[in-house]
């Protein structure tokens, strides 16, 4: 059975003729009757009776009609999902983001994408790296934007956006914009935890501590302890706009170092990319991120 069969075997039982069915389907009237014949063999019940020169549909062939109705909907609307996956007018993305861009970037570009394609479906799951690479690994998820490094061979790694990680303190300290790296030492430093692209960064440039530190999970929580005085700490020039407008932190910087990574993209190198996928990803390339 084909979708080709249902449709000349549905075309006959609402114009009950051979003839006038083979003019609006551009088919000869025998291939009409061998259709109709597999057909009826196919699903072993009797679709037509001929009478004279008329045809009749039998009460088997009316039940069998609504069915054949049913499936070439299903056939047509499924045609027509596919074409709005193709010209990206619908479909699902799943995305996993690490903290710092699924906090302060994702947001506004998803946002932006929408304006451009409203019927797609977008769904975004934060956390950190090393997270967010398992899971493409697993196919949990299609596309990740990830801060920090990877070690699996299995994905393949693009540069997206270059980001800057600053030292925050609280006002009370009265840091100046420049501060002296032997500064730092004297402070509880406040991270994020292991696996956090964040942290790699910071430790690949200034060091591993292991004492006089606090571990907070997410970067939220690691601005609020700054302001009420636990510590200092390093994080994304990113995720520190309102602050600074409130005057509740001190945006400062290392004498003689620059803190900078790229934010990137990762998937599995087996990956094959949707329409969608390959418009999202071309997107956030061409995304000022500094207008955020």
């Amino acid at each position: 059975m084909t979708i080709r069969k249902l449709e000349i075997y549905y075309t006959v039982s609402e114009m009950l003729s051979m003839t006038e069915a083979a003019k609006v389907l551009y088919i000869s009237q025998p291939s009409i009757s061998q259709v109709i014949k597999e057909l009826e063999e196919e699903i072993g019940v009797k679709l037509f009776e001929r009478l004279g020169r008329k045809l009749y549909i039998t009460e088997e062939g009316k039940l069998f009609q609504k069915y054949a109705l049913r499936m070439l909907n299903l056939y047509k609307e499924s045609q027509k999902v596919m074409e709005d996956i193709r010209e990206v007018r619908s479909g699902n993305l799943r995305v996993g983001a690490s903290t710092t861009i699924g906090t302060y970037l994702l947001p506004d570009i998803i946002a932006d994408f929408k304006q451009i394609y409203p019927q797609v479906n977008i769904e975004l799951y934060i956390t950190n790296t090393q997270e967010i690479s398992e899971s493409i690994l697993k196919n949990n998820i299609d596309i990740g934007l990830i801060e920090g490094k990877i070690t699996a061979n299995e994905l393949e790694i693009m540069d997206l956006w270059e980001d800057e990680l600053i030292i925050i303190s609280s006002p009370n300290k009265k840091w100046k914009k420049i501060i002296d790296r032997k500064k730092l030492e004297k402070e509880t430093f406040i991270l994020r935890e292991k696996g956090s692209g964040t942290r790699d960064t910071y430790e690949d440039a200034i060091g591993i501590r292991e004492q006089n530190i606090f571990v907070f999970g997410g970067t939220e929580a690691i601005k609020r302890a700054v302001i009420k005085d636990l510590g200092v700490a390093c994080v994304s020039s990113l995720t520190i706009k309102e602050e600074e407008k409130r005057k509740e932190i001190i945006v400062s910087k290392i004498k003689n170092l620059v803190i900078k990574r790229d934010l990137k993209l990762i998937y599995h190198k087996d990956k094959e990319f949707s329409k969608l996928i390959e418009k999202f990803i071309d997107f956030s390339k061409q995304y000022n991120i500094s207008k955020i």
